[in-house]
């Protein structure tokens, strides 16, 4: 499995994740779809910052 694989398949799950928890908490699906789509994003730059950083370190 490529490391990118990796990374959207996390980001994935991350937003799955913020998807069910906003929905629990009561928003509704419009919203709960927002929120996860914020989430895939952040989180897939966060990773992509760190494979970055970890590239360019073991360079």
């Amino acid at each position: 499995m490529s490391p990118t694989h990796t990374a959207v398949m996390s980001a994935c799950l991350v937003a799955g994740i913020a998807f069910a928890v906003a929905r629990w908490g009561g928003a509704p699906a419009p919203e709960a779809v927002a929120r996860s789509g914020r989430a895939f994003a952040t989180a897939l730059t966060v990773i992509s910052a760190v494979m970055a950083v970890v590239v360019t370190v073991l360079k």
